[in-house]
């Protein structure tokens, strides 16, 4: 077949391999009632308020949604205390990963990210030709060697990437090293905090961020309405900055880029605090149970502030994956972050936690 010749880039690009959908295991297996503990989803589902939004926003599809997202833009930036002009929205803060390294990178610029971490930071910058520079994250609870990351910045960095909760990991950052992180960076070197998991954290020391942004640093803050909202259908995030940044990443976004519907959805879901603090005690509750479980079969997650764990099973996990999903519960492995032998699981309903307890463990007695 005669085609343009690919970028030379996109040969060290491997594609995104999501999480086995339910309705295809359960089409392939012949089972009923699979659990998918794999994505990171919300077991309880969107606000009822938001799926209201939605319903009364079905008959207006015929028209193109506020590229602006004028009333998410308004109501979000007084519920977390910013101006209207420091927010940014994406189809999922993916999208705005793609922002940033359009906006800021040139071929053979680099980008300094930890080690496992979200594998679309990688994806974003290789696809403009930047180049990936990983700091693995260390011990057995992984935490962040901020030395390290400082070690590894030079004049040809654009940008760090800090997710943090960390997926797959759960890690945080501390406050404290966050501070010396971004207080310690060369001038226009540009900080990406992504905090999709933000809402989960019980833990004092994480940093909200935010204060680094008013002050005007180049920092952006990466959040999303996909986890504890219970949106991820809707793929709507969004990205808060210094006005100057936010300007800079509209040049690169497409219009009409949220969809009306998703914009709808978000602005109601963020006047439901009840539902969000639901969400909220079933993780927190979902985590106490897990450990608990967990350890009842000889294992311990590494601690977490996220609504998943990330578990050394002790065995081949592609293996263990197979074997459960047999069992009608759904995974990710870890191999595809460099663990071969860890699991990461998402927290659900109690009914569901304690049937991957059980899973796991009739797994673990087959397989060793």
């Amino acid at each position: 077949m005669n085609k343009p010749e690919m970028r030379a880039c996109l040969e060290s690009i491997k594609p995104y391999v999501p999480g086995k959908p339910v309705e295809e295991v359960e089409r392939e297996l012949g089972l009923k009632n699979v659990i998918k503990l794999a994505s990171n989803e919300n077991p309880l589902g969107p606000s009822p308020a938001a799926v209201e939004a939605m319903q009364k926003m079905l008959s207006k599809m015929h028209i193109y949604p506020d590229g602006n997202c004028f009333y998410l833009r308004e109501a979000l930036a007084e519920k977390i205390a910013v101006r209207p002009e420091q927010l940014i929205f994406g189809n999922g803060s993916d999208e705005i990963l793609s922002f940033l390294t359009m906006a800021y990178l040139n071929p053979g610029d680099e980008a300094v990210m930890v080690d496992p971490s979200f594998s679309e930071y990688d994806f974003a910058v290789r696809i403009m030709g930047g180049i990936p520079k990983r700091v693995n994250l260390e011990g057995a609870d992984f935490s962040y060697n901020v030395d390290r990351i400082l070690e590894t910045v030079n004049d040809k960095t654009k940008l760090v990437f800090i997710c943090s909760p960390n997926n797959p990991t759960g890690s945080v950052i501390k406050s404290a090293e966050l501070e010396r992180l971004i207080r310690s960076l060369p001038e226009k070197v540009m900080v990406v905090l992504d905090q999709a998991y933000f809402e989960y954290v019980d833990d004092p020391e994480h940093p909200a961020g935010l204060n680094y942004i008013t002050e005007g640093l180049p920092v952006v803050a990466l959040r999303t309405f996909s986890k504890i909202y219970g949106l991820a259908g809707l793929r709507i995030g969004y990205g808060v900055a210094p006005v100057q940044i936010v300007s800079d990443l509209n040049r690169v976004r497409e219009p009409f880029n949220v969809s009306a519907i998703a914009q709808a959805a978000a602005h109601a879901a963020l006047k439901d605090d009840q539902h969000i603090e639901r969400s909220r005690e079933m993780v927190f509750s979902a985590r106490r149970q897990l450990a608990e479980g967990l350890a009842q079969i000889g294992l311990k997650p590494v601690p977490d502030q996220a609504n998943f764990c990330f578990v050394d099973i002790g065995i081949d996990s592609k293996q263990a994956f197979s074997a459960l999903m047999q069992k009608g519960v759904i995974v990710r492995t870890g191999d595809i972050f460099g663990f071969p032998t860890y699991i990461r699981v998402t927290y659900s309903t109690p009914e569901e936690n304690k049937r991957f307890i059980t899973a796991l463990g009739e797994v673990l007695h087959e397989l060793r």
